[in-house]
């Protein structure tokens, strides 16, 4: 009989953090956990047996039961655009672990592949289907949970995450610069289901863990050139283009609409990617939809930590000091598989939005707010606000 691993302390933190504040688990509960083969053995899925070993631990001793599903996850096409391919056969969740989710009270990823909005549409609709809570885990491993990126309170990062989405105030103009000559500007857009944007995680199934971005901001009228070193790397992968980039690539913007690419072969790669699948979504391929930027104070790994460098790139998404804009919309076709999600990268820079900013000289300012200044008091022995005290360096 196998028993279960032994877990450091600071790992057995984070497990609690993640299982009592981001999937809330409570007593009686069926919770799925889902994995994917592939990342026990160096594919794009990392994760570690150990890792799950501890997760349903943490959910069977809060008198939860607890299921796991190890899985190829998902069967994908040879070609994934370009000639030859046909989004109108896309993957799909496997049948067994798509049933197996909607039979679960809490879902816990701890799959790339299996995204809420990143991906396959069909995740999202199932869990919104069912109303099933879905907490992300993105610390896939025993080195990822025991970084400071996984010790940082989610409670201290849900705060600054809410505080910068109160600043989105609907009707409002926004404006990011950067020193790399970027300006783009625009206006925010009423969210379609609330009055505004400063909402906890209790609203809604996501719940991505560690805590790492503010709501997308919906967006219209955007106008300027984005000059950019990458995009997100799930897209990236599948586009077919470098993370990051080999040189910068500018992104000319007109009314809200994406007019051209410039810069080396990363922006030819982007320029032909966008002329396919506008074959499918027509001029909402090329609609700058939205912009947000990442919330977490020690949201940047050594290698040591996570050998593998792109998701090193995925976790740089969430630091904050980095920011983004959404380019494409894939949500107007109700036929398209997929959930378009090319985020157009930035680290540093400056954002207002109206009178007031959310990032200024390369970091967030809601980390100075008084109520989330009142949370990092209460947790002095974990990571937070002055991560240059924390730092994780190998012997």
């Amino acid at each position: 009989m196998r028993s279960v691993p032994l877990i450091p302390k600071q790992a057995a933190i984070a497990v609690a953090d993640m299982i009592d504040n981001c999937a809330k688990v409570k007593p009686g509960m069926h919770v799925l956990l889902v994995a994917a083969n592939d990342g026990m053995y160096g594919g794009i899925n990392i994760v570690d047996s150990e890792t799950i070993a501890w997760l349903h631990s943490a959910i069977v001793q809060r008198g939860a039961d607890a299921t796991v599903i190890w899985c190829d996850l998902p069967i994908r096409p040879t070609v994934l655009w370009g000639e030859g391919a046909d989004p109108g056969k896309a993957w799909r969740v496997p049948p067994i672990v798509a049933s197996a989710m909607k039979g679960a009270d809490c879902i816990i990823s701890n799959a790339v592949d299996l995204t809420f909005e990143e991906e396959l549409r069909e995740t999202a609709d199932i869990l919104e289907e069912h109303n099933i809570p879905y907490a992300r885990n993105m610390a896939t491993t025993g080195s990822l949970l025991t970084s400071n990126w996984a010790l940082t309170p989610y409670e201290l990062v849900s705060e600054i995450r809410v505080q910068a989405c109160a600043l989105a105030v609907p009707g409002a103009k926004w404006v990011m610069t950067h020193p790399n000559g970027s300006h783009v500007e625009g206006y925010v857009v009423k969210p379609d289901d609330m009055d505004d944007y400063g909402h906890y995680r209790d609203i809604g199934v996501y719940r991505p863990f560690p805590e790492g971005v503010w709501s997308s901001i919906k967006a219209r009228d955007a106008e300027g050139v984005g000059i950019i070193n990458e995009i997100g790397v799930i897209w990236a992968r599948h586009i077919g283009v470098p993370c990051p980039f080999k040189e910068p690539v500018k992104v000319f913007i007109e009314k809200g609409q994406i007019k051209k690419f410039e810069g080396g072969t990363a922006a030819e790669t982007l320029t032909r990617f966008y002329q396919f699948i506008a074959k499918y979504l027509g001029e909402a391929a090329y609609e700058v939809r939205g912009f947000h930027g990442g919330v977490h104070p020690s949201a940047i790994l050594e290698p040591h930590q996570c050998p593998d460098a792109p998701y090193r790139h995925f976790i740089e998404h969430h630091h904050w000091s980095s920011f983004h804009f959404h380019m494409g919309n894939s949500r107007r076709s109700k036929t398209f598989p997929y959930l378009m999600h090319i985020s157009a990268e930035l680290r540093g820079g400056d954002l207002k939005i109206g009178d007031k900013y959310v990032y200024k000289d390369g970091r967030i300012t809601t980390a100075d707010h008084p109520k989330v200044r009142a949370i990092a008091a209460k947790y002095k022995d974990r990571p937070g606000l002055e991560p240059e005290k924390w730092l994780q360096t190998p012997r």
